[in-house]
């Protein structure tokens, strides 16, 4: 489901550049629940799906977000960047 490149900004969050197709998006609304991704030192992710509804266009999920993890890697916020 789409293109996902990441680099870790520090331990409890990572930078993520997604793209992801409005056709893509209907996927995830019809049962897909998370994204993965690749850090740039090599470690996958994996993350909810629903963090970046706030973020879809009429073109899908574009950009580079923020997604910022505590304790126990449980998801605390995603912000878009770019």
């Amino acid at each position: 489901m789409g293109c996902y490149q990441a680099s870790e900004m520090a331990s409890s969050s990572v930078e993520v550049d997604i793209h992801i197709s409005q056709e893509e998006v209907q996927k995830a609304y019809q049962g897909v629940e998370s994204v993965y991704a690749q850090t740039s030192d090599g470690r996958s992710i994996r993350f909810p799906v629903r963090i970046l509804w706030s973020f879809i266009g009429h073109d899908g999920i574009h950009g580079r977000f923020l997604i910022q993890f505590g304790k126990h890697n449980k998801f605390e916020s995603v912000m878009r960047i770019a």
